[in-house]
């Protein structure tokens, strides 16, 4: 093989990889402006007597882009028991599974 069609091989590959890079880049970024409008939407909704629609439109079109490209990109059950704290999560919250396997390993 000679230097320029090996040169011109590296050159494709580097290409092919950063545009996929690009491509996951411009998901991700579509993704995170959709949970942005959607904090948005729900703020109007409850604060300045908004309505739904707009929340249940954004909702629908993350969970297209989460069909679309996999994952969403965040862990949800982690940044609601971060944001919401224990009253919400209930059960479901990592401090409650902790006391409840150390209850269960105490009665054991």
């Amino acid at each position: 093989m000679s230097f320029i069609a090996k040169c011109l091989e590296i050159t494709e590959k580097s290409f092919e990889g950063t545009v996929e890079q690009l491509e996951e880049w411009s998901a991700h970024r579509h993704g995170a402006k959709l949970f942005m409008k959607l904090g948005i939407a729900y703020y109007a909704e409850q604060r300045l007597e908004g309505h739904h629609e707009p929340v249940a439109r954004i909702l629908d079109a993350l969970d297209g882009h989460a069909a679309e490209h996999g994952e969403t990109g965040i862990d949800h059950l982690r940044i609601t028991h971060e944001v919401l704290g224990r009253e919400f999560a209930g059960e479901h919250h990592p401090e409650a599974a902790a006391e409840k396997d150390a209850a269960a390993n105490a009665g054991a």
